[in-house]
C-alpha cells in the first residue's frame, strides 16, 4: 500500500508542468524618487524606460515603488528595496563603500547657478556671500559639500518649475539646478556650462548581495549597448547629457 501511495504521488509531481526560476523568484524591489522628468510615479520617466529596454535581454523582473525624494533614500536604507535610482556616493558615504555596488550609469548630471536670462552671474559661489539663493528639497544631500563654508540662504522648494516661478516674481535673484532636470525651462534661463558646481552619474544603486552583483553585471552589460546604440539618446531626446562610455564602468 505504501508502495502504491509513494508511486502515485510521484507520477502527480512529475505530471507538473515546469516552474520556470525567473517565475520562482522575487522580483527586484526599487525604490524610486521624483527626478524631474528623469524618474516619475507614473514609470514614464527617462531612466524608467532605459530600464525598461534593458530587462528586455535580462531574465529578471523588477517591482518600482515611488517615494518622495529623501523617503527614497530611507526605504534603501531600511531594507524596504533592494535598490534605488541614484544616490550612489551619497549612500556610499553613509553605509561604506563595501556595503553598495551601482551599475553602470543611466545618465549624467551637472548642478550649476542659474539666473533669469540677461542677467550676470557671480564668478563662483563667493559672489552669493548673505543672499538667498533657490534649489530643490532633497537635493541637499548633493548640495551640502558645494554649500559648506559659505553664507548663502537656500529656498527650499518642491521643484524646479516653482523655483523658476519665483525667479521670475524676484524672490531671488539665482537657484542651482541639475542638468538635465532643469533642460525644459532653460529657454528663460542663464548659466556658465563652462563653471559646473558639481557632477556626478546617476545609476541604479543596490545593496552589495550576491543576487544583486549578478543582476547588476548582467544589467551593466546591457545598458553599456544600449548606450553605444544610440538608445539613451533616442529615449531621452533633449533631456540626453552625453558622458563616455569608455571613461565610466560599474561600481563593483
Amino acid at each position: 500500500m505504501k508502495c502504491a501511495a509513494l508511486c502515485l504521488i510521484t507520477a502527480l509531481l512529475c505530471s507538473l508542468p515546469p516552474v520556470s526560476y525567473a517565475n520562482s523568484v522575487e522580483p527586484i524591489r526599487v525604490a524610486v524618487p521624483d527626478i524631474s522628468s528623469l524618474l516619475t510615479e507614473n514609470q514614464d520617466g527617462v531612466y524608467q524606460r532605459i530600464m525598461r529596454r534593458a530587462l528586455q535581454a535580462l531574465d529578471t523582473e523588477i517591482q518600482e515603488s515611488f517615494y518622495p525624494y529623501k523617503r527614497t533614500m530611507l526605504a534603501f536604507k531600511y531594507g524596504e528595496a533592494d535598490c534605488v535610482y541614484s544616490f550612489t556616493e551619497v549612500l556610499e558615504g553613509q553605509l561604506g563603500e563595501e556595503a553598495i555596488i551601482a551599475s553602470f550609469p543611466l545618465g549624467k548630471f551637472s548642478y550649476y547657478l542659474f539666473a533669469l536670462k540677461g542677467k550676470a552671474l557671480p564668478l563662483s559661489l563667493a559672489g552669493l556671500e548673505g543672499q538667498q539663493v533657490g534649489a530643490v528639497m532633497g537635493h541637499e544631500t548633493y548640495l551640502d559639500t558645494v554649500l559648506d563654508g559659505h553664507d548663502i540662504d537656500v529656498n527650499w522648494s518642491r521643484n524646479d518649475a516653482l523655483n523658476v516661478a519665483m525667479l521670475e516674481h524676484g524672490r531671488f535673484d539665482y537657484m542651482i539646478a541639475a542638468i538635465p532636470d532643469i533642460r525644459p525651462h532653460l529657454d528663460k534661463l542663464s548659466y556658465a556650462p563652462e563653471q559646473p558646481l558639481l557632477e556626478s552619474f546617476d545609476r541604479l544603486t543596490c545593496h552589495n548581495t550576491e543576487r544583486n552583483r549578478a543582476f547588476l553585471q548582467a544589467l551593466s552589460g546591457e545598458l553599456r549597448r544600449l548606450k553605444g546604440a544610440g538608445d539613451y539618446q533616442e529615449i531621452a531626446g533633449p533631456l540626453y547629457l552625453d558622458f563616455d562610455s569608455n571613461a565610466v564602468m560599474g561600481k563593483r
